[in-house]
Order: structure tokens, then sequence, then C-alpha cells
């Protein structure tokens, strides 16, 4: 008896299959011929499965995206600041363990530079939904993070998209200066506490 195969399995199998094309020669170059290929499938097979190349990509993101979200809320605990939340939100240290680090944060590099050329909207509109993601639970963290008194915020929602900005000009930088992944994860702690460090209520000095 054949054995039954899972199709949303088999799907993720073809996209993690086509993340080191994708790293190494950008989602433009990179052709369906290719990923069939690295899946060890026919090309015909690979349209079962995907309408086309960006359809693979944004799966990539959203299994990426799934896990990260798995592990964030794994991690944070009631006890913890907001800020101690947010720095979480921004660890991506899963990728050490199930991927190759290096090949993501490319990925992610060329992802952004896709979407900033990026006439349809398929790549734009996808990103801002990953933004309010974030957005939304960056926003819930810094009022948390008020009510408990841990911060002082006049306007959290320009507080809220500037630390997302700064995500998103780190993993910029990082590409300018040619920064690895564990350099990359450094900056982006390092300047995401610092930030938050300047609404943090601090203790009056004692006599």
């Amino acid at each position: 008896m054949a054995r039954l195969i899972d199709k949303e399995e088999k799907r993720f199998d073809i996209a993690r299959a086509s993340i080191p094309f994708f790293a190494q020669k950008g989602i433009a170059q990179t052709s369906m011929d290719e990923i069939a290929k690295s899946a060890g499938v026919a090309k015909g097979t690979i349209y079962l499965y995907f309408k086309n190349k960006e359809e693979i990509i944004l799966t990539i993101w959203d299994m990426l995206a799934a896990r990260h979200q798995e592990v964030f809320h794994a991690r944070i605990t009631e006890t913890m600041s907001a800020t101690e939340k947010i720095v979480e939100l921004f660890n991506f240290s899963e990728c050490k363990e199930e991927h190759d680090k290096e090949e993501l944060l490319i990925l992610y590099q060329n992802f952004l530079s896709t979407m900033l050329i990026d006439k349809t909207g398929l790549y734009t509109n996808y990103f801002a939904t990953i933004c309010q993601r974030d957005y939304d639970i960056i926003f819930q963290c810094i009022h948390q993070g008020i009510a408990k008194g841990e911060l002082e915020v006049h306007d959290v929602d320009i507080l809220t998209n500037t630390i997302i900005i700064f995500m998103e000009g780190t993993v910029i930088q990082a590409k300018m200066n040619n920064l690895n992944f564990e350099q990359t994860q450094s900056r982006l702690t390092k300047y995401i506490t610092f930030l938050l460090d300047q609404y943090t209520r601090k203790e009056p000095c004692k006599n």
C-alpha cells in the first residue's frame, strides 16, 4: 500500500530545500528547476504544491515566523519586564539550532531588497503583515510596562514603530558592514535595549 503524503509537510520540505538557492543567488535569480532538483522532485511536481516561486518564498517566511512565535511565547514569563519581553521577540537564536543561520540572515536581506523594488504589492503587503504582528506584541508589552510602572512613555505608537525601524535598520547595516548572524543579533539586542532604557523609570537618588 502506498504511503500517504502529508501535503503540508511536503510543501515545507520543498520550501526548506529552496532556502540555500534564495540565499545564495537571490530571489529573482533562483529558478523553479533548481528548487525542484534540490527538493528531489520533478519540476512538474513543484506546481502541485505551489503556484509560483513567490508562493514558495512566502511559505518559507510563514514557516519561520510560526516557529519564531512558538519559541517566543515559550520563552517569556509573567515576571519578565517589558524590555526583556521585547528583546526576546527579537531573539532569533532558534535559527542557529534549526537552520543555517547565515543563510537565513542573507535570505532576510534579500527579501528586504526584493520588497523595496516590488511593484506588484505582493512582498510589500506580506512584509506589512509581519510588521503588524510585531507591532501588536511590542505595543502590548510597552503598555504592560507602563501599567507596572517600569516604563514612562508618552507616545506608545511612535516608540513601537521606532523599535521596528531599529530592527530593519540593523539588518540593512549588517549587510553594509558584512556582519554575520551573531554580530547582527548582538547589535540588535544592544540597540533595542539602549532605546528602551531611555524610557525606563529610574529610581530616585537617595541622599
